[in-house]
């Protein structure tokens, strides 16, 4: 820069020209001795070394690429005014320039320092497979606005400024959006080791079909979230990863704990085998419950190894109650029979709970048992109603001794009759008499006393 300076105030210099003996050689030697001359000299010299430093200058930034055509035009409106002896103007006009090209070269400095970041955020986040168009498009606009140009203090310069904000504000956004891209990248890359994890877990008979059955839904999942990713939804695309992570270890930890119940569930089955209690039902479901999990349908197949396990746990209890439940009603419809009670609902339930202790199905068995019991009561009540209606009978009888009622000792003989029956075991006989018995009893309190 210095050499382009000292090369403006050489003899090819404008204060050069001019007195060589052009008008300010003229000039000068006209007011040689006048301090109006010397002062005009001062000003003139200013402004030709301002003119020569801001021209070097130029010289100098021009190597920038800065647009500094601002600058090189009040360059010669400088050397216009100094042509036209207003050597003030034209200091002025050329520190005005020298400052203008420094203004530019900065602004232009910090949108290229900017517009570089942001091209390699663009770079960054292509390299992320996020799309960029509409950042790429900020670029443009960007150089649009530098084109396009701006008024300032009378001076059309390039909008340099405004482009830096759009770029730098692009970057920022860029940035914010890459980072949530790369957390969500993160958790997507997490994802697909936990349902690595699930799909090589130990124990399934058949690898390829339980890696086909439980990574299948999983993966479709992986997908939504990469293809939510890719349109620019980074918060979508790390919920859906982080609950897919999630997913995938609870199935592999559900996997381990079903696989343990159902071996836990296998080794009580074997300890009531040998207590003669039916386990084939429950041995089929356990079966079940295996191919459900070694196919990968994990879910279903834990929630049915888990009501295995409580079903079984139960089942000792459910065979002892039913079986000895069984026994007691056997033995307590007997002594009713040999009493002479018959029913029919209580032979159904019997057989019922008998078939069902056979196949194994306890819990059926107690329900049956409870339908004959049911049947017991309804003859125990109807029997203890017979009692007390054939003692209210006799009560009745025994206030009407004395009471000259001709038939009365008929009414007793019938009465006499069902209480016979009744402790033979003859209930139905029995209440057909005390029927009898009241009836005529009624009849003879209602009939009317004789005529004096």
């Amino acid at each position: 820069m210095h050499t382009a300076i000292h090369r403006f105030g050489g003899r090819n210099s404008i204060a050069s020209r001019h007195t060589e003996g052009g008008p300010l050689a003229a000039n000068m030697g006209q007011t040689k001795n006048s301090g109006v001359g010397f002062l005009k000299a001062t000003k003139a010299r200013h402004a030709e070394e301002a003119i020569g430093q801001s021209e070097g200058l130029v010289t100098v930034l021009r190597l920038t690429q800065a647009d500094l055509k601002p600058a090189e035009d009040s360059i010669r409106i400088a050397k216009h005014l100094f042509d036209a002896h207003q050597y003030a103007k034209a200091f002025y006009a050329a520190k005005r320039a020298e400052t203008l090209a420094l203004s530019l070269d900065e602004r232009f400095n910090g949108y290229t320092k900017a517009a570089k970041a942001l091209r390699s955020r663009i770079e960054a986040m292509r390299h992320l497979g996020l799309v960029t168009e509409t950042i790429e498009g900020v670029v443009r606009r960007a150089e649009e606005k530098i084109l396009a140009g701006a008024w300032e203090n009378g001076t059309f310069v390039p909008n340099y400024l405004e482009a830096r904000v759009l770029v730098e504000r692009a970057e920022h956004d860029g940035r914010i959006f890459q980072e949530k891209a790369e957390r969500a990248s993160n958790a997507i890359f997490t994802a697909e080791l936990a349902i690595e994890r699930l799909v090589e877990t130990q124990g399934p008979a058949d690898p390829i079909a339980f890696a086909n059955g439980v990574g299948a839904p999983l993966e479709a999942a992986r997908q939504d979230a990469t293809r939510e990713l890719a349109v620019g939804n980074a918060l979508g695309a790390a919920l859906i990863a982080r609950d897919l992570e999630a997913k995938a270890s609870f199935l592999r930890t559900r996997f381990g704990e079903a696989t343990k119940n159902l071996e836990a569930t296998e080794a009580q089955l074997t300890e009531l085998r040998g207590e003669g209690i039916l386990t084939d039902r429950h041995e089929g479901q356990i079966k079940m419950a295996r191919d459900l999990l070694g196919k990968g349908f994990i879910e279903p197949g834990s929630a049915m190894a888990t009501r295995l396990a409580r079903e079984v746990k139960s089942l000792g209890d459910m065979y002892r109650k039913a079986t000895t439940g069984l026994a007691d009603a056997e033995v307590l419809y007997s002594r009713l029979q040999r009493e002479g009670f018959q029913s029919y609902d209580a032979d159904v339930a019997l057989r019922d709970a008998r078939r069902a202790v056979r196949e194994g199905n306890y819990a059926r068995a107690k329900e049956h048992l409870e339908r004959a019991l049911q049947a017991f009561l309804r003859r125990t009540n109807a029997k203890q109603a017979l009692a007390k209606a054939i003692l209210e009978t006799q009560t009745r009888i025994k206030l009407l001794q004395g009471s000259g009622l001709s038939f009365l000792p008929d009414i007793q003989d019938v009465l006499g009759r069902a209480e016979r029956e009744f402790a033979g075991g003859n209930y139905a006989g029995s209440s057909e008499d005390l029927r009898l018995a009241t009836v005529l009893l009624d009849q003879a309190t209602r009939a009317p006393g004789p005529k004096k």
